[in-house]
C-alpha cells in the first residue's frame, strides 16, 4: 500500500505534541486493536465458526451499523465463497418479508449481532424469524442453527440466548460497534467467507505498530490543524467493487465519531467509475471545500476482452487490443490527473492487490485517522450522544 499526497502543504500545519501523545496512548490501549494480538481469542473464534458452518449452505447475518458493515467490508473482498452469505442491516418490511418467504431452516445458519443486546432493529429481525419458525414448526431447527454475539450481561438478547440455549460469542464490552471489525463481530463472518485472518491481522498490525512511519496522522493533521484551509467534506473515492462496503463502513466510522458539538467534516463515499458521471461535476466545478482520497488498484489487462469487430463501422478506435480493465485503468488515471492539473488537494492510496493484508492496512489506517481527527477537533471519538433521543422516541411511538 502506497500513500501519496498531491497539492497539500503541510507547512501550514501547527502540530500539537500533547494531542499526538494522547492519540498514541489511545491507539496503544485500544481494545479494538488489542484483539488483533490475542491468539487465544482468534483460535476460539475460528473453532466456533468452523463448528457453526457445518452442514449449512447459507448463513444469514442480522445486525445494524457496526454490527454489519465491518463484516461486509471483509466479505466483500472474497469473490469465491463456499457458503452463501447474506447480510441484513435494515428493517424494510416488504423487502424483509419477501426475503424469507421460503426460508430453509435445516440448512441455513442465523447470526444475530447486537453489542447492547437491545437494538430494536436486530431484535425485530430475530423475533420475526422466530415467528416464522413457530408457524412452520421449525423452532428447534431455528434455535439450533442460531449464533448470537452480544455482551454477556443482563439484556433481552443475552437472556433469550441463554434461555433458548443458542450458540454464543461474547461481544467485547470495550469495543464499540463501528470499531468492531477486527473483533469476533467482523472476524466470524470473515472466517466463514474464507478470509485469511492471519494475513488480515498482519496488515493491520503493520500500521498500528508504525503509526509515525506510515504517516497515519497526516490526514487528520491536514484536515483539522490547517490554519489556511477549511474543509467541509472528506471524500473517499474507491476504484473497485471489492471496496464498496469498505466505503460504507468508512462513512459510519467517520461520521459517527467526528460529528459532535457542532464540529465535524462530512464524509462522502464515491464509486469509480460510476460517480464520474454524477458527483464528479460538483467536485470539479462546485465549491472547493473538499479533500479527496482516491483508493486505486491495478486494473490493466484484467477482465473480459473488448470485441473490436462490433465497432468497425463506427468512429470508436480506442478499444483495439484492450480489455475492460484497461478502460477502468484509463478512467482512474484520467480522474487523478484532472484533479492534479486543477490543483485540488487530494491523496492517492494505491493498493497493488485487494487482499487480506491490504484491507487490514486500510481498516486500521482509517481507524487511526478517525481517532486522530477527533482528538484534533477536541471531540470524543467513541460516543454518539445525539442519536440517543431518536432511540427513545422510537420506543415511545411504538407504545
Amino acid at each position: 500500500m502506497q500513500i501519496k499526497y498531491f497539492n497539500t502543504n503541510f507547512d501550514n500545519i501547527k502540530k500539537t505534541t500533547s494531542f499526538d501523545q494522547k492519540i498514541f496512548d489511545i491507539i496503544s490501549n485500544l481494545p479494538a486493536f488489542n484483539v488483533i494480538f490475542d491468539q487465544n481469542l482468534l483460535n476460539h473464534t475460528i473453532k466456533i465458526a468452523k463448528k457453526f458452518e457445518l452442514n449449512k449452505n447459507k448463513i444469514v447475518f442480522f445486525g445494524t451499523g457496526g454490527s454489519n458493515l465491518g463484516a461486509r467490508a471483509l466479505d466483500n473482498i472474497v469473490l469465491d465463497k463456499k457458503i452463501k452469505m447474506e447480510f441484513y442491516d435494515n428493517i424494510d418490511p416488504v423487502f424483509f418479508k419477501k426475503s424469507f418467504d421460503n426460508i430453509d431452516f435445516k440448512n441455513t445458519g442465523f447470526v444475530i449481532i447486537s453489542k447492547s443486546g437491545s437494538t430494536p432493529e436486530t431484535l425485530s429481525q430475530f423475533s420475526c424469524l422466530y415467528q416464522i419458525a413457530v408457524e412452520t414448526n421449525n423452532i428447534d431447527l431455528f434455535l439450533s442453527n442460531t449464533l448470537i454475539i452480544t455482551e454477556f450481561k443482563d439484556s433481552p438478547l443475552y437472556n433469550i440466548a441463554k434461555e433458548k440455549e443458542c450458540l454464543m460469542l461474547e461481544h467485547n464490552a470495550g469495543i464499540g460497534g463501528r470499531y468492531s471489525v477486527f473483533s469476533n463481530v467482523g472476524i466470524l463472518p470473515a472466517i466463514i467467507s474464507g478470509v485469511d485472518i492471519s494475513k488480515l491481522y498482519n496488515g493491520a498490525s503493520e500500521i498500528i505498530k508504525n503509526v509515525e512511519k506510515n504517516s497515519a496522522l497526516n490526514l487528520a493533521q491536514y484536515l483539522c490543524l490547517n490554519k489556511k484551509k477549511q474543509f467541509h467534506s472528506n471524500v473517499l473515492m474507491t476504484y473497485s467493487d471489492s471496496l464498496h462496503f469498505f466505503g460504507r463502513w468508512y462513512l459510519q466510522l467517520w461520521a459517527e465519531s467526528i460529528g459532535k458539538n457542532k464540529k465535524g467534516i462530512t464524509p462522502i463515499h464515491s464509486v469509480g467509475t460510476t460517480d464520474q458521471h454524477s458527483q464528479l461535476q460538483l467536485y470539479l466545478d462546485g465549491p472547493n471545500d473538499k479533500f479527496f482520497t482516491f483508493i486505486t488498484t491495478d486494473h490493466s489487462k484484467k477482465g473480459l476482452i473488448i470485441n473490436n469487430e462490433v465497432f468497425k463501422n463506427t468512429e470508436i478506435n480506442y478499444f483495439n487490443d484492450k480489455m475492460m480493465g484497461d478502460l477502468m485503468q484509463a478512467e482512474q488515471s484520467a480522474t487523478l490527473e484532472t484533479f492534479k492539473l486543477n490543483r485540488f488537494s487530494y491523496r492517492e492510496i494505491y493498493i497493488p492487490k485487494i487482499n487480506e493484508e491490504n484491507i487490514g492496512k486500510l481498516l486500521s489506517l482509517s481507524i487511526i485517522e478517525t481517532i486522530a481527527s477527533c482528538i484534533y477537533l477536541d471531540v470524543n471519538p467513541f460516543n454518539q450522544p445525539a442519536v440517543e433521543q431518536g432511540k427513545i422516541l422510537t420506543k415511545e411511538f411504538l407504545t
